[in-house]
């Protein structure tokens, strides 16, 4: 890509889709710049006209919980899970085939369409919920926001 394109790749409604094509939103580029920037990451662009363009995601390390394993010694991981997850998406099929898969896997999941219904359904679950799984762009509040949320209730602040 050229300079110029380079400098406006983040912008939320910029594309180089031509005008009355139907087809590019602009948005993809600037909703992955926003959940990297929100996880205190950053994006490394190498491009070069006519060749191509590579993108470099970088996030914080988290050394919390780490494990460390002796060399040579294999490490068994159980595939399947048994935890209860709290799934917000307001896309419906994305919701949809996201329960179906995670329950494919074994885990119990509590799908909400909206930020309030999450809220709703954190309150009155009877059971514990060990992962929020949420999109980042919601209606009525964001990904953070909710976590904030639900994590104030369940921990009764």
């Amino acid at each position: 890509m050229d300079a110029k394109t380079k400098a406006c790749i983040f912008e939320p409604f910029f594309t180089t889709k031509e005008i009355g094509t139907g087809t590019g939103t602009g948005l993809g580029l600037s909703t992955v710049y926003g959940v990297v920037k929100q996880n205190n990451g950053f994006i490394n662009i190498h491009t070069e006209l006519g060749q191509g363009s590579t993108f470099e995601i970088y996030f914080p390390r988290h050394l919390s919980g780490t494990i460390h394993v002796e060399d040579n010694k294999q490490v068994q991981y159980d595939e399947s899970g048994s935890e209860t997850i709290l799934l917000v998406e307001d896309e419906p099929a994305i919701l949809e085939l996201t329960v179906m898969m995670l329950e494919e896997m074994g885990y119990k999941v509590v799908g909400a369409k909206t930020p309030g219904e999450a809220i709703r359904l954190a309150k009155t679950y009877g059971g514990e919920i060990h992962l929020l799984l949420s999109d980042v762009v919601l209606p009525e509040m964001n990904g953070r926001n909710l976590a904030k949320n639900i994590l104030g209730l369940l921990s009764g602040s």
